[in-house]
């Protein structure tokens, strides 16, 4: 039987529920998910769109933004403002790991622990785990600290 998370936005207008396990669960250290989100190092998780259902209520909207001059979107609540998701380039649905922490109690369920950092080349800070640290998306090594 499929794991079954149920995700809402602050105000309760917006939810999610993702079914099964993510496609993968990273941290990502590229530009673009730092100028779209808004942070130095973005841990989430990408779902398959028929693993995620989306609603919202009648008082509500998904509000979406485009980042420019890429196919990167993130999604918040209009009544509350809370982030949902995003889509990466390859049309996934991107759910901050946020999300579950909240939903789960304030603890991070194994299924969506990230694995591995995505674009380590482009970090803003250094981060010392054991998590393979790849210098793209595609599992290419990358050094685990900065040059020069």
């Amino acid at each position: 039987m499929a794991t079954v998370y149920e995700l809402s936005c602050d105000c309760g207008a917006t939810r999610l529920i993702a079914r099964g396990k993510p496609s993968r669960s990273t941290f990502c250290h590229c530009e673009s998910c730092r100028r779209l989100y808004g942070v130095e190092v973005l841990s989430a998780s990408a779902w398959p769109n028929e693993s995620v259902k989306r609603t919202v209520s009648d008082e509500a909207t998904l509000i979406g933004h485009r980042l420019a001059g890429r196919r990167m979107w993130r999604y918040h609540c209009s009544h509350c403002g809370r982030l949902m998701h995003g889509r990466n380039r390859s049309g996934e649905i991107v759910i901050p790991n946020e999300r579950f922490r909240e939903a789960a109690g304030g603890l991070l369920p194994g299924a969506v622990t990230p694995a591995e950092h995505l674009f380590y080349n482009q970090r803003v800070l250094d981060i010392a785990d054991d998590l393979p640290k790849h210098a793209g998306d595609t599992g290419d090594a990358c050094p685990q600290t900065h040059e020069g």
